[in-house]
């Protein structure tokens, strides 16, 4: 079989050392991470439509998909990123987005199998030079004994500065590669 050397590659052996392969990863997710921030920007004066609800999907399936790319780059991280998941209950919902999304219904949810995304109109919402908006977007499940409710942009950064923070902490960001 010919060597591939262009493009993207599943096994970039050849190409990127095996325990700097997250990082294929991680970059990714900070650009879907920025794609979330124009939308932010956007949702201030207008309604998001179906490409932007996408790329929110997308941010969350990227998120939840770092863990896997940590784990085969550093098997050793294993309960560290078991922890990471267990004391983080935005990490456990941004698992349920990913795979609610994908499979469309989820078997075995962290949290909540009805996890939802969704707009909300704010009746009594006065308009500012920096918002003409009135509708606004959130994410809900259930947790416990009761609903938890994030406005869905501070959950994304949520669910970003988690994981920022977990590589910081273990040396493997530096100032460059964040």
């Amino acid at each position: 079989m010919p060597k591939w050397y262009g493009g993207s590659t599943l096994n970039p052996d050849e190409l990127v050392q095996h325990n700097d392969q997250w990082k294929i990863q991680w970059y990714r997710l900070k650009r879907w991470y920025d794609r979330t921030q124009l939308i932010r920007t956007k949702c201030k004066n207008e309604e998001l439509n179906l490409f932007d609800i996408d790329i929110i999907i997308a941010f969350f399936q990227n998120c939840f998909h770092l863990r896997d790319w940590l784990l085969i780059s550093h098997p050793t991280m294993d309960q560290d990123i078991q922890n990471l998941f267990k004391n983080n209950i935005e990490m456990g919902a941004c698992r349920d987005i990913c795979n609610g999304f994908k499979h469309k219904k989820l078997s075995n949810p962290t949290y909540d199998a009805d996890i939802n995304i969704y707009r909300e109109y704010d009746h009594f919402f006065v308009e500012t030079p920096e918002s003409t908006n009135s509708i606004f977007y959130n994410i809900a499940f259930s947790y416990q004994d009761y609903i938890k409710k994030y406005e869905m942009f501070d959950f994304i950064d949520h669910c970003y500065n988690i994981w920022e923070e977990f590589l910081r902490n273990k040396k493997m960001l530096t100032r460059q590669s964040s």
